[in-house]
């Protein structure tokens, strides 16, 4: 490499570690605005007085009976008048999760996935922060108020039923039942149906009010999880949309100017809204009328609590969200009734699960522009581990398969370039020549294609190609929950970096550096065309992937250092073959 394309090396790592530098910067900003705002919100309620006990927005415990869970500094909405139960905790069960609910706010506090592990290797918990059920309704958004409960178990475990009455005589049943299993339902396992009755016992009419239907929480699984994969997804008039912890952060070129947005609100159609992290959601899903708003807000975790659960506390403690239904005012007249009902799916993101729903509720998963790729390959993906019992196998394979398909597109790719390497020096030649006449330059450069049957474009069909198939493969491997915990080798898990040690703070990963390393060697073997200053651009493709995918989920990185040795293997077969056949291209004159 001459001394500009060093400059140019060093140039663009100095840019990559200045951004994460920033980047880095403006995520302690985040977190310590939040626990700031937090901390003033605790002390004004200690100097209001005893009335409502409150506590922090990331508790993950339950509050006491009657308690204003603060979630920003707007005022607390009333309290309903009834009875203060005691704090009463009910588990209901099957062979995939654990319900736990709390008749404090009458809904699901905790979800424990029986057969998905955590960080510290215990079953994991969703709706884990923040001190909200799914299934609660509240009045206000920004500050919830939590009211008890009676509750009813029912006799088989398979229903829980909680009631109460309100000071505008308004009774409220709300009836949480697991989803039975059933042959070629797969679905079912991580499904509640929630019923939520309303009935004027009063002699006037009375307002429903325009509830909050809770959707519960969702954090990052690792502390250095990208805070992108953590948000708020909603379907709003036949369209899925995906928000990220990040928006809360606010506007502004570059994160300059920054002003903070404490609330997303989506008013609209809302078909179903959804909590979710890379790899898990809980989705709160009307059956029958839309409802009128989503709603969703950020929340600091506070070191403590992120800990508690086995988890890494090396890093800024990422933020979480929590997410909601509103639904519009309702006048009943005595006697009357309104029945709201819901599907409650908390668990992983796998794509046939979320597509059994019904509702587009597998829009969630968010694949992208190449989204239809992504899927093609999750289904092969899951077809090959189902012969193979290996995901990293899976991967390999289907690589493999991959690059097998595109093998005479390749040879053809290459033949091409070795010919246009061949034409360099005459192509420089007539560049020189006609260098005052572009036109005449641009007829006989063609002319000198067609007399060598060169196509200068062919070189390029590979990479059209592959364009798609990378971002599917990066989108997902990125969001699939299969990946989770599976080994292959040293690594441990595919779904996270395979980070063997630590050396001066900085993570070693085996697989993106054996990546950048065949993608140097394929460089190496493949062709050289374009003139010095395109070559010098692609030497940066080696250092570009590295950054792009270093902390990236290691099955990316697999992915790509195997379909490098098979380019590789490819070229030297390929080189071998043509390596004689090419001395034509090079004699004779313009």
């Amino acid at each position: 490499m001459d001394r500009t394309g060093k400059i140019g090396v060093a140039f663009a790592i100095v840019v990559l570690v200045v951004w994460q530098l920033f980047y880095s910067k403006q995520m302690e900003q985040t977190r310590l605005s939040q626990e700031k705002a937090a901390s003033a919100q605790l002390a004004q309620e200690a100097a209001a007085g005893p009335a409502t006990p409150s506590a922090a927005p990331g508790a993950a415990s339950s509050p006491a009976p009657g308690t204003a869970v603060p979630i920003t500094a707007a005022a607390q909405a009333p309290a309903s008048a009834g009875p203060v139960l005691p704090k009463v905790t009910e588990v209901l069960s099957d062979d995939d999760v654990e319900w736990s609910f709390s008749n404090l706010g009458g809904g699901v506090s905790q979800v424990k996935l029986l057969k998905h592990l955590s960080e510290g290797k215990t079953p994991l918990l969703l709706n884990e922060f923040g001190g909200i059920p799914i299934g609660a309704i509240t009045e206000s958004f920004e500050t919830a108020v939590l009211d008890s409960y009676e509750t009813e178990v029912a006799a088989d475990r398979k229903s829980i039923t909680f009631r109460r009455t309100d000071a505008r005589q308004i009774a409220v049943e709300k009836k949480y039942t697991l989803q039975p299993s059933a042959e070629g339902k797969p679905s079912a396992a991580y499904r509640l149906e929630l019923e939520v009755r309303f009935v004027n016992r009063g002699t006037a009419p009375a307002t429903v009010p325009a509830y909050a239907y809770r959707a519960g929480s969702a954090a990052a699984l690792h502390i250095k999880d990208m805070p992108l994969y953590t948000g708020f997804s909603r379907m709003s008039a036949g369209a899925a949309k995906y928000t990220d912890v990040n928006w809360f952060s606010g506007g502004g070129f570059l994160g300059f100017n920054k002003q903070p947005r404490p609330v997303y609100q989506d008013a609209g159609q809302i078909q179903w809204a959804g909590v979710t992290n890379q790899y898990y959601s809980t989705i709160l899903t009307p059956v029958g009328d839309p409802a009128a708003e989503a709603l969703a807000r950020p929340f600091q975790i506070s070191k403590d609590e992120w800990t508690g659960g086995g988890r890494s506390g090396d890093g800024v403690v990422p933020l979480a969200v929590d997410g909601a239904l509103r639904f519009g005012a309702t006048v009943l007249e005595p006697g009357k009734d309104l029945v709201r009902k819901f599907v409650v799916y908390s668990g992983p993101r796998e794509h046939s699960r979320l597509r059994e729903l019904g509702g587009g509720q597998e829009q969630i998963m968010d694949f992208g522009m190449f989204g239809f790729v992504s899927k093609i390959l999750l289904s092969s993906m899951g077809g090959l581990h189902a012969m193979l019992g290996s995901y990293a196998a899976a991967i390999i394979v289907l690589t493999l398969i991959i690059k097998t398909l595109m093998w005479p597109m390749q040879n053809k790719s290459t033949e091409s370039m070795k010919k246009m390497q061949a034409l360099q020096p005459k192509m420089t030649a007539l560049r020189e020549k006609y260098a005052d006449d572009p036109t005449r330059m641009n007829q006989e450069l063609l002319g000198l294609y067609k007399k060598h049957g060169v196509n200068p474009m062919a070189g390029c069909l590979p990479m059209v190609v592959q364009i798609p198939i990378f971002f599917g493969f990066y989108n997902m491997l990125g969001k699939a929950v299969e990946l989770r915990n599976s080994p292959f080798l040293w690594v441990t898990d595919l779904s996270q970096p395979d980070t063997v040690a630590m050396v001066a703070g900085f993570p070693i990963n085996v697989l993106p550096i054996l990546m950048a390393g065949t993608m140097l060697y394929q460089m190496r073997l493949t062709p050289k065309t374009g003139d010095p200053v395109q070559q010098r651009m692609f030497m940066f493709m080696p250092l570009i992937f590295v950054v792009f995918c270093y902390n990236y989920a290691s099955g990316l990185a697999l992915y790509w250092t195997v379909q490098n040795v098979f380019t590789i293997v490819q070229l030297l077969l390929t080189n071998r073959k043509q390596r004689s056949g090419l001395q034509v291209v090079s004699g004779g004159g313009i």
